[in-house]
């Protein structure tokens, strides 16, 4: 039995650690390239289904300048009687006329670290802890640069 009922609160757990990371809510909210630099958000929930979605696309590309953060559950198997692994995929997409920042680093650049930094070794989904698993590009279109990262996870099952 591969008993998938934690899969919704993983949902929210993964979430919720996102829309903690001020750094990370400001450079998906911002549209400026000193988006560090500007106030707290207030209400990150705000981004939820707008600029941060807890699904594997976004579903419509804006048509102007935008940021986002999509998140899935993948290529979930058996791993040996108890126990099942997949894998805790990201998207990160932003417009190429957001790309470039004042901080000599590229906007998808903090990104991937934020996300990097709130999961990789993280002890909150399944057991054991999250480990980086593969980071690459992806084709979105001719207006988003796209990146994907993913680490894997173990539960019971």
């Amino acid at each position: 039995m591969s008993r998938f009922e934690e899969m919704g609160k993983n949902r929210m757990i993964v979430l919720n650690h996102l829309l903690s990371s001020q750094e990370l809510c400001k450079s998906v909210w911002y549209k400026e390239n000193d988006y560090l630099d500007r106030p707290n958000i207030e209400d990150p929930s705000e981004l939820v289904n707008n600029n941060i979605f807890p699904f594997n696309h976004v579903p419509t590309l804006a048509d102007t300048a935008s940021s986002y953060v999509t998140f899935s559950f993948r290529d979930y198997r058996p791993a040996g009687s108890q126990f099942k692994s997949g894998l805790l995929h990201f998207q990160v997409l932003v417009h190429k006329d957001l790309i470039l920042t004042e901080y000599e680093v590229l906007r998808y650049d903090h990104m991937l670290a934020y996300i990097d930094e709130l999961f990789n070794d993280n002890r909150n989904l399944g057991i054991g802890k999250l480990q980086f698993y593969r980071m690459d590009e992806m084709f979105v279109n001719e207006k988003y640069v796209g990146f994907y990262i993913q680490y894997k996870l173990w539960d019971f099952n």
